[in-house]
Formats: C-alpha cells, sequence, structure tokens
C-alpha cells in the first residue's frame, strides 16, 4: 500500500458538520437527531432517541441520507458510522460530521468506510485531537488527514477481501453471543429443574413472611447532618453495593454504634440475605460474610439454621426474583413491597436436602463463573481481531 498515491481526505471527501438543534425543541416523533452518543464504533446507536420537527429555511441541508457517513467530533473522536434505510429520517446534529464521496468514480464507499474505521486511521484522529477533559476535533482536521487511494478496482478487492474475513468475525461473534445467552440461562433451568422435582418429592411451601422460618425486615439511614455517624467502623451497604454477591466483607460507607441507636437502622448477622427494594437495583441479591447494615432500600432476610438454609434461600430468590419485580411499582424506579414479598411461597425441603441442592448449584454456578470469563475473553480477542484485519488492510 505504501506504492499508492495519497490524498488529503479533504480533496476526495466533502465534511459537513451538524446543526446545533434545540433539545427544547425535540418532540415525540419527527426527524431522527443523530447525536454524537448516536455514533458508536463502527454502528449507529438508537437507543434514547430524540426527535424534532423540520423547521427553518436551512433544515434540508442537515437532512440525512442513506449511505452518509458520520464521525464523531467531540468527545470519544473518529467514531464513524453509516446511515441505513432504516434510520431515516434524519438529521445532523452538532459535533457530528457527515462524510460524503465527491467523486464515486474514484473511490469506493466501502473502501473509506473501512479506511475510518482502521485503527491507524483512529489513532491520529485522537492523537490531533484538541482539549484536555474532552478532546475536539474540527472538519478542518479530517480534511488535513491523508487517505491511500488506489485505482478503483484495487479498492474493490480490498474491500471483497476484507469484508469476506469481516464476516468471518462478525460469524464467529454471532456465536459467542449465543453460547453466552445460553449459559446465562444455565442457573435458571437448573432450579426451575430442581422445583419440579421438588413438587414429584412432595415438598411442601413456606411463605417468605413465615417468621418461624425466616424474618424479613429493612435497615435505616441515619441522619445525613451528623457527619459523626458516619465516621464508624461498623459497614452500612446501600442498594446499589448488591450484585447477587454472595460474600459481602465490607461497605463503602460505615457508621457508628450511636447512629444506630438514634435511627431505624439494625445490624444484621452473618448469613443474611440481603434484597434491594428500590430503584435501578430493585431484585438485586447478597449475602453478608460480616455482620453489617443497611439503608431502607435493602432488606434483610435472616433463616432459622434448623430449617432454612440461607445459600438455599438465596438460590430460591434467584428462581422467583422476575416474579417479584413483576410485582412492584413506581415505573423508572421500581419499589419492592415487603408486604407483597412475604406471600411468595418457596419449596421447603428438608435442610440435609437443602444442603445438597445447595452443593449442586454452587458447582454450577463456578462453571458458569468460568465459562463466562473464557466468552469475555473471546469477546475482546474477536475485537482485537478485527482491528487486525482493518490494521493490516490500511498500514503504511
Amino acid at each position: 500500500m505504501s506504492n499508492w498515491p495519497t490524498k488529503k481526505l479533504g480533496e476526495v471527501v466533502k465534511i459537513q458538520n451538524g446543526f446545533a438543534f434545540k433539545s427544547s425543541e425535540y418532540v415525540d416523533s419527527g426527524f431522527f437527531v443523530m447525536r454524537i452518543t448516536n455514533v458508536q464504533d463502527g454502528f449507529i446507536e438508537l437507543n434514547n432517541p430524540k426527535f424534532i420537527k423540520a423547521s427553518g429555511k436551512n433544515f434540508e441541508n442537515f437532512i440525512l441520507h442513506e449511505g452518509d457517513i458520520l464521525m464523531s467530533l467531540t468527545g470519544n473522536v473518529g467514531r464513524v458510522g453509516a446511515i441505513e434505510k432504516d434510520h431515516l429520517p434524519a438529521v445532523l446534529n452538532q459535533r457530528v460530521a457527515r462524510i460524503t464521496i465527491l467523486d464515486k468514480n474514484r473511490m469506493d464507499w466501502r473502501y473509506l468506510f473501512h479506511f475510518l474505521k482502521s485503527p491507524s486511521f483512529i489513532s491520529r484522529v485522537i492523537d490531533g485531537g484538541h482539549g484536555m477533559a474532552q478532546k475536539n476535533v474540527s472538519t478542518k482536521d479530517i480534511e488535513a488527514f491523508e487517505i491511500p487511494l488506489p485505482p478503483l478496482a484495487e479498492q474493490k478487492k480490498i474491500v471483497a477481501r476484507l469484508e469476506k474475513l469481516l464476516a468471518k468475525v462478525k460469524e464467529a461473534n454471532r456465536l459467542r453471543v449465543e453460547a453466552q445467552d445460553f449459559t446465562q440461562n444455565l442457573l435458571s433451568a437448573e432450579l426451575h429443574k430442581i422445583f419440579e422435582e421438588g413438587k414429584k418429592k412432595g415438598w411442601k411451601d413456606c411463605n417468605i413472611g413465615d417468621e418461624k422460618v425466616m424474618k424479613m425486615t429493612s435497615g435505616g439511614t441515619p441522619a445525613r447532618g451528623n457527619k459523626r455517624y458516619y465516621n464508624g467502623n461498623i459497614p452500612w451497604l446501600k442498594s446499589g453495593e448488591l450484585n447477587d454477591n454472595i460474600d459481602i466483607l465490607d461497605s463503602d460507607e460505615h457508621i457508628i454504634e450511636e447512629a444506630i441507636k438514634n435511627s431505624s437502622a439494625k445490624i444484621f448477622p452473618k448469613n443474611t440475605v440481603l434484597l434491594a427494594m428500590y430503584g435501578a437495583t430493585a431484585g438485586k441479591l447478597g449475602i453478608l460474610k460480616n455482620s453489617a447494615t443497611t439503608n431502607q432500600a435493602v432488606a434483610g432476610i435472616t433463616c432459622n439454621e434448623d430449617k432454612l438454609n440461607y445459600k438455599y434461600l438465596f438460590y430460591c430468590l434467584v428462581k422467583i426474583r422476575n416474579q417479584i419485580i413483576a410485582k412492584a411499582w413506581g415505573g423508572a424506579q421500581p419499589n419492592l413491597s415487603q408486604t407483597i414479598i412475604k406471600k411468595f411461597k418457596i419449596p421447603l425441603p428438608p435442610l440435609s436436602e437443602q444442603k445438597k441442592i445447595v452443593a449442586r448449584l454452587d458447582a454450577l454456578s463456578e462453571k458458569i463463573k468460568k465459562l463466562q470469563a473464557h466468552q469475555e475473553s473471546t469477546k475482546n480477542d474477536l475485537v482485537a481481531l478485527e482491528q487486525s484485519i482493518l490494521h493490516q488492510a490500511f498500514k503504511n
């Protein structure tokens, strides 16, 4: 590729900056406003859409068309995506550039798109960015970068080879996602199998609110105005710290004993099962490995050790979690009710059987963790492979 002539991008493409559409003018439907957040690494992200109505004499200058290449000019500079038919109608927002080929007899669209995604080009854009806290590049900056320009027929050959290889990476990634979805369902499938086995064995059910078997209560928040309360050594957990973690040893914040006496906070003993009750983490679980306190957004369930194994309870709650969340109220910020949760039932086999089930599920959980770690590693390998393919195609 080093023998091919190079051209400044500004000589072969037109680069246009977007318009500063006002967020106050966003509407429920109309033209999709393509913002920086919509331009990702090689694709257009349609989450959190914003729309605007056509207005103003220059509005049509910013209407996007199928095949337009977009590039982010602020923040994560250099990301590119291409407009597809399903994205339309759409308009170009500020700090997003539209890149269009001036002469299609000199440059293949796919060649340009893949070149703009190549690691060598992206690194040049990032290195050429201005600003410290947040990078910025201008359309003039982009126009000054050079692109190797072989004959059109050679560009098409490069694209054909590239896309053949990239299709294999895409298929490998599809299989990886398929395997990941299967792995995520392994635990729920095994729990379903165990519950069905229990029905055949005649296990009796138990309400979560049965205080002969378990007790459920929530924590509390000591007065925030008293800073001394939060200068202790007693762990004080918030709901955001729960993520189905089975070995909680500490917390982000700590309180003193006086804070507990003067609030509804209480100390939960080791092996208490925690359940997030409010907000984005509602339904998330945890198990204490040391005694700790929590705020009111966390409920603690302590088990009668003669009747209920705490780890068995944890897995039961994982099994019925979606049913519990379905009973939440509050819309975007769901709130769970102890009163409702206590009405849910779990099967209660003999304690010896519970321990066997826990051992079975613990072993499966360990295998799942290893599979997920391998799948994450494979994901990173595939990203690196795609970048390597693009780098080799456009190096030098």
